[in-house]
């Protein structure tokens, strides 16, 4: 009762749910079931098990790592959090609109890629991993949700939701060829639309917060 207690007060519960589908959205795992079905539609059932583990194991260490070291990489670089905050958001908000419009984002691999990609190694590195798992896009949500955390619980929680974004999203993932059947074209697009949408009010929360961070410090 008294760690239920203390979550509450320390609006844990919020930053957690908050994380989690700004994470959940931008790691977008249901909107690349399309795309992970073809580049992997030639490679057997065990096969395909294996790259979807590897480059979820490959993905959320590298989210990981960056989410805890990028602030210290901007201080070094005399970066104000806030700039990097703003920025964050603006890239949020093209993704977000691009997911809306159904347009094709940058973080995904073009018909060439998928083409040229033989190798397995290759393919699991190079796109699924980096970028389609762990792109731009949550990179940049790691690093700010990190910064805006407050106290050692919220970074904890921050940690613990990104594992838990990756072991939902490659139990998505294996499971892609049955969802894909399930939801069809139509329902992919409606999913995604609508994760844009909520990625959408992420990113301008974003773009707020920035300026009302700088606006607080060079304001007299």
């Amino acid at each position: 009762m008294d760690f239920i207690d203390v979550l509450l007060k320390s609006k844990s519960i919020t930053f957690f749910i908050q994380s989690f589908i700004s994470l959940f959205v931008i790691v977008n795992a249901i909107g690349n079931v399309p795309l992970f079905v073809t580049l992997l539609e030639r490679f057997g059932p065990e096969e395909k098990a294996a790259m979807m583990k590897k480059a979820t194991i490959i993905a959320a260490p590298t989210l990981l790592i960056v989410t805890v070291t990028g602030n210290l990489f901007f201080r070094l670089l005399g970066i104000d959090m806030f700039a990097f905050t703003i920025a964050g958001g603006i890239l949020l908000m093209i993704i977000s609109i691009e997911m809306l419009l159904g347009l094709k984002t940058r973080t995904q691999s073009s018909r060439d890629e998928e083409q040229t990609s033989s190798e397995m190694d290759e393919i699991t590195v190079i796109p699924l991993a980096i970028p389609l798992l762990t792109g731009p896009g949550a990179l940049t949500t790691g690093i700010v949700l990190f910064n805006t955390a407050g106290n050692v619980l919220n970074k904890m929680i921050l940690l613990g939701t990104i594992i838990l974004v990756f072991v939902i999203s490659y139990i998505i993932l294996v499971n892609s060829k049955h969802i894909l059947t399930f939801l069809g074209k139509t329902g992919t697009r409606v999913a995604r639309r609508i994760m844009g949408l909520m990625l959408l009010s992420i990113a301008v929360q974003f773009i707020i917060k920035g300026i009302f961070d700088a606006s607080r410090l060079y304001t007299p």
